[in-house]
């Protein structure tokens, strides 16, 4: 038996606020709001993967 594992690159986006730049998260895909913990803002996200 044969067994072939592929090898798949995962793209990582840094999430930042959008009022004061601290990163947030690092993701691959996100949708939905996060609050930033040093300005108190409220970010919007929606990050889908790319259709191929």
């Amino acid at each position: 038996m044969f067994y072939t594992f592929l090898k798949k690159v995962i793209k990582i986006k840094e999430i930042r606020c959008k009022k004061c730049n601290q990163l947030l998260l690092m993701a691959d895909e996100v949708k939905g709001e996060i609050k930033c913990p040093r300005c108190k803002q409220i970010n919007k996200l929606d990050y889908s993967k790319d259709r191929a």
